[in-house]
């Protein structure tokens, strides 16, 4: 759900990257009236950012830009918390905010239309948010989040504090995903609808009902195509409905939040972060090599490509192909799948010494030669989807990009759950 340039920033999970990205400041704390609400320190939304940009499997936007949105909400002394699904009351209200954006890049014309807006929307996503609360007439007591990736987490974080309530530690579908049409909520059977969207023009709507529960992604796509990019809430769910089995992937934030801590400590003791990520998720290796290709094209606002790698070690001689809609999707070793939906694949890198994992992604864009890790995650059942589980890597090369820039050491490997 994020644009080419968030898709590009998440594309690879890089771990030296992740040490070198500015991190969160130790200061601020989490609130909530809920007494069952946990407090999120910035200690702990670094791990949920963290452990989020290894379930993002390439989307759900970049770390560096979670990072910089959360710091400057506890910079404005905005607190964080997060509920379990099982706090809600029958009769509370949650709803999943988030955003989507075109993958093209915003056009002059785009651009000149809002330098003209004299108030723009900064924050699209807490505007649709706030219209929907306004249309149902109810406080939402909580926020779903939309998928995990860096980003989503972030803008949902972001949203709930905000608006002075808490996180649900739940998400629509456990990981990152390219269509709306991925969304536990439609699979268990209950409305997506009212849905509210809000744009930086400072539009507002809300469609109420759907003909066809696919059609949420036509419409409000192409609001973000016309508009760069488009604010959405949409299942405002009883708690009632978000307490049966099926309707929300539930524990999907501590999971991140665990996985972020694993590659903290491991850092803090001078141990392999995407190793320790990898013990805290259950991984299995797949694949090691080097990206060798990277073909892509922008079909429909999508981000559509293929990322073949060149094995290395055991695996020389080998290739490793992942099929990406904005996030790597089916993973092929020497021609047969061997993971696909609803586990994960993810590609990561280690230890860069001079680029970021934008920077790295980029020069991959570009024909440059990178190095990867690609993973798997094993999939626990949650409810009607599954819930992505682990990463890892232990092998590292050195690889140089072709335009002769200095060399950097990386992991690359693959794992499968």
């Amino acid at each position: 759900m994020a644009s080419r340039r968030q898709f590009l920033g998440g594309l690879a999970v890089a771990a030296g990257t992740l040490a070198s990205c500015r991190e969160l400041p130790a200061t601020g704390a989490g609130g909530s009236t809920s007494v069952d609400a946990i407090p999120l320190d910035a200690t702990g939304l670094e791990d949920a950012l963290v452990g989020s940009s290894y379930l993002g499997t390439g989307g759900g936007g970049s770390l560096a830009e979670a990072r910089e949105l959360i710091a400057e909400d506890l910079a404005a002394g905005l607190t964080f918390s997060m509920i379990p699904v099982s706090a809600l009351s029958d009769t509370d209200r949650v709803a999943c905010p988030y955003g989507l954006a075109s993958l093209a890049d915003t056009s002059e014309e785009m651009q000149t239309k809002l330098d003209a807006v004299e108030n723009p929307v900064e924050v699209p996503v807490q505007a649709a948010f706030e219209a929907l609360e306004k249309h149902i007439g109810q406080k939402f007591a909580g926020v779903i989040m939309g998928e995990i990736g860096p980003l989503s987490v972030a803008e949902g974080l972001s949203t709930a504090a905000r608006l002075g309530v808490p996180a649900l530690d739940a998400d629509t579908v456990g990981r990152a995903v390219p269509e709306i049409n991925q969304h536990s909520v439609k699979v268990a059977g209950v409305p997506l609808t009212p849905i509210g969207a809000a744009t930086p023009f400072g539009d507002t709507m809300i469609v109420e009902t759907l003909g066809d529960p696919t059609r949420a992604e036509d419409i409000l796509r192409s609001i973000a195509v016309v508009s760069r990019e488009c604010g959405v809430t949409d299942s405002p769910i009883t708690g009632a409905q978000a307490k049966q089995a099926g309707t929300l992937v539930t524990e999907s934030l501590s999971l991140a939040q665990s996985i972020g801590k694993a590659v903290r400590e491991a850092k803090e003791a001078g141990a392999d972060p995407i190793e320790a990520a990898r013990v805290a998720g259950d991984g299995y290796l797949l694949f090691t090599g080097t990206v060798s290709d990277f073909e892509w094209s922008d079909e429909d606002g999508f981000l559509v490509g293929k990322v073949t790698i060149s094995g290395t070690g055991t695996f020389v001689g080998q290739t490793f192909e992942t099929d990406v809609k904005n996030e790597h999707l089916v993973a092929r070793r020497n021609g047969a799948v061997i993971a696909t939906c609803p586990d994960l694949v993810t590609l990561s890198i280690s230890k860069p010494q001079t680029v970021s994992s934008i920077q790295v992604t980029l020069a991959a864009k570009r024909s440059l030669r990178s190095a990867f890790a690609a993973i798997h995650y094993g999939a626990a059942k949650r409810g009607s989807l599954y819930l992505a589980r682990a990463i890892s890597d232990t092998k590292s090369t050195t690889f140089r990009l072709r335009n002769g820039s200095p060399s950097f050491q990386g992991h690359i490997s693959v794992y499968r759950g």
